[in-house]
């Protein structure tokens, strides 16, 4: 048993998290994923996507029999005011393919505590973050907590989340989806041979990576202080104040 169990899409999200744990695999019956474990702690590693989040999560669950479940990893920020290494808890995660919300827990001390984080299907340039703001208000965007959240409500776990930013509500993204396979593995070899040929693409590359980098560190140090279980509702509708409409 594991008092926490932290889903990352990614191993490089948490790298300096995971540093001399102990790394282990975890199967159920249709997939094989990396772990690394401490003394009350877990990270799984599940791949790009709500889907795969979720079958990590399951898988997770059933292992470790956690007190609380953690989405983290990197996102995009939706407002101009979060800037690359921010840290973000909201409270409300949205799945955007379904229109679910789920609560989790926010955090004092430093971070940008609540607010709306939305699970999109895809890696959400410009066009689809103005779009996301449009319709659900949100502050953030990843791919997995909805998948997390979607568990750990069924499994009456605790839930946290926990983004930092990666690429700024203005970055032009490169084309990052098409390199994402069926599992959510990133291929990072085919991105580099893609851009390598693209001289006009590197300007923007070479800042996503330092940008993500910047993240990372911020990510795992957050990762590394104390948590708290809560427990996870589903909302009929967002923790929001009523917008009036900008008069045109």
């Amino acid at each position: 048993m594991k008092r926490t169990v932290i889903i990352a899409a990614m191993e490089r999200e948490v790298q300096p998290l995971v540093r001399g744990w102990q790394q282990m695999t975890l199967s159920d019956a249709s997939r094989t994923f990396v772990a690394f474990e401490s003394r009350d702690s877990a990270v799984v590693i599940s791949g790009i996507g709500a889907k795969n989040a979720g079958v990590a999560a399951r898988a997770a669950v059933a292992r470790y029999q956690p007190a609380t479940l953690i989405s983290a990893g990197l996102a995009g920020a939706l407002i101009r005011s979060l800037k690359a290494g921010s840290i973000a808890t909201p409270n409300v995660v949205i799945d955007a393919a379904d229109g679910m919300e789920y609560r989790c827990a926010t955090e004092t001390g430093g971070v940008v505590g609540g607010g709306v984080l939305v699970t999109a299907v895809e890696i959400a340039g410009a066009d689809a973050k103005a779009a996301l703001v449009d319709q659900f208000h949100g502050l953030i965007v990843d791919m997995e907590a909805a998948g997390v959240a979607k568990v750990a409500q069924e499994m009456r776990v605790a839930f946290r989340c926990v983004k930092a930013i990666s690429d700024e509500a203005d970055f032009v993204m490169p084309p990052l989806g098409m390199f994402v396979d069926g599992n959510g593995k990133f291929l990072s070899r085919r991105f580099a041979a893609w851009a390598a040929l693209r001289p006009w693409q590197w300007a923007r590359v070479i800042a996503l990576g330092r940008n993500s980098n910047k993240a990372t560190r911020a990510l795992c140090k957050w990762l590394s202080g104390s948590v708290t279980p809560t427990e996870v509702a589903t909302l009929d509708r967002a923790e929001l104040p009523n917008v009036v409409p900008e008069q045109r």
